[in-house]
C-alpha cells in the first residue's frame, strides 16, 4: 500500500459509522438498454485496471496489504423508491449517504453500483459508490473516458493499463521512513495546538446537523483563477487549497505561518504521460501566510 492509503484506510477503521473516503456520483439514463450497455462497458474497464479488482486485508497481518482479484465482477443493485418520497436522485442520495453507509472494503471492486427507475418515469437513476482507497476524482474522470471509448466502439485504442503495484513500490522504495518522518517533522514541528475557527471545538459527529451552501463562480472570476494556476505552475485544486487555508488562518486568529494547510500534488509516476488509475495524488503539508500577496 502506498502511504496515502495507510493515511485513508486508518480513517475509515477509526469512524465506528458511515465511510469519510466514500465518494459519490450520480447519472441518468433515458432507458434500461443505455444503462446496461453502461454497466457492460465498466464491467470492461475494471477488467482492465488492477487497482479496481483490489481489495485490502489487515486482520491477522503486521501490516495492511491490498490483494489484486484476477475477476472482479461489478456489485449492481437494484432499489425501488418511493413514489412519493420525492425526486428519485434524492431519494437515493438520503439511502446512500456516506455519514452512514460503509461498503466492505474485503470485496472487489471497491466501486458499488445502485439503480433504480425514476418514479413516474422510463429513466432510470444510477448512484456510484466509490472507496478513495482505489482512486479520487481524476480516477473517475479517466474510468468515465474509457468507458466512452468502449461505448464508441474505440475501445481498441485505449493505452495498454499501467499497474498500480509500479506506483506504490515507487511511493516505497523512493525514500525510507525516517526521511519522510524528517521532513513533516520539519513542516509540523511547530504546531502546539489545534487551528480552531472561531474557537469551535466540539465539532465532532455523523455530520448531520452540518449545513451546506452551493455558490457559482462567476465565469470571469472562474478563468482568472485557472490562469493564475497555470502561471504557478499548480492545479486549481491546490490554489482553493491554499484560499481555504488562509480564511482558516484568519478565523483562528494563528500567526502568520502557523497553519500548514494539504496541497493535493499528482503523484511523479513513470508512465510516461499515459493516464494511471488510482490514487496517484500525494498530500504535502504548506505554511498558510495571511496577508501574502498571491498575484
Amino acid at each position: 500500500m502506498s502511504p496515502l492509503q495507510d493515511g485513508i484506510l486508518f480513517h475509515h477503521l477509526l469512524a465506528s459509522r458511515g465511510d469519510p473516503y466514500l465518494l459519490v456520483s450520480q447519472m441518468v439514463f433515458a432507458d434500461r438498454g443505455v444503462l446496461d450497455r453502461y454497466l457492460a462497458a465498466v464491467q470492461q474497464v475494471v477488467d482492465r485496471h488492477d487497482i479496481l479488482r483490489t481489495t485490502f486485508v489487515w486482520e491477522g497481518l503486521s501490516s495492511p496489504a491490498q490483494v489484486v482479484w484476477r475477476k472482479a465482477p461489478l456489485e449492481v443493485r437494484e432499489v425501488e423508491l418511493d413514489e412519493d418520497g420525492g425526486p428519485g436522485s434524492e431519494q437515493l442520495k438520503r439511502r446512500f449517504d456516506p455519514r452512514q453507509y460503509r461498503i466492505d472494503l474485503g470485496r472487489a471492486p471497491l466501486l458499488r453500483i445502485v439503480i433504480a427507475r425514476e418514479p413516474g418515469s422510463t429513466r432510470w437513476l444510477l448512484l456510484e459508490l466509490q472507496h478513495h482507497l482505489i482512486g479520487d476524482h481524476t480516477t473517475l474522470e479517466i474510468m468515465h473516458a474509457e468507458v466512452r471509448a468502449v461505448l464508441e466502439g474505440r475501445g481498441h485504442e485505449l493505452a495498454a493499463p499501467q499497474p498500480f503495484r509500479n506506483l506504490v513500490a515507487q511511493a516505497r522504495l523512493g525514500m525510507d521512513a525516517k526521511a519522510h518522518e524528517a521532513f513533516f517533522r520539519s513542516m509540523l514541528a511547530d504546531i502546539d495546538e489545534p487551528t480552531l475557527p472561531f474557537g469551535l471545538s466540539q465539532v465532532h459527529g455523523d455530520g448531520s446537523g452540518v449545513g451546506e451552501a452551493h455558490r457559482m463562480l462567476p465565469q470571469a472570476l472562474n478563468e482568472r483563477l485557472r490562469q493564475q494556476a497555470r502561471r504557478l505552475g499548480v492545479s486549481l485544486a491546490s490554489l482553493c487549497h491554499l484560499a481555504w487555508a488562509q480564511v482558516v488562518a484568519l478565523s483562528s486568529g494563528r500567526r502568520a505561518g502557523g497553519v500548514r494547510h494539504g496541497a493535493v500534488r499528482p503523484h511523479a509516476c513513470r508512465c510516461r504521460r499515459r493516464p494511471c488509475h488510482g490514487l496517484v495524488h500525494q498530500h504535502l503539508a504548506h505554511p498558510a501566510r495571511p496577508g501574502r500577496d498571491w498575484s
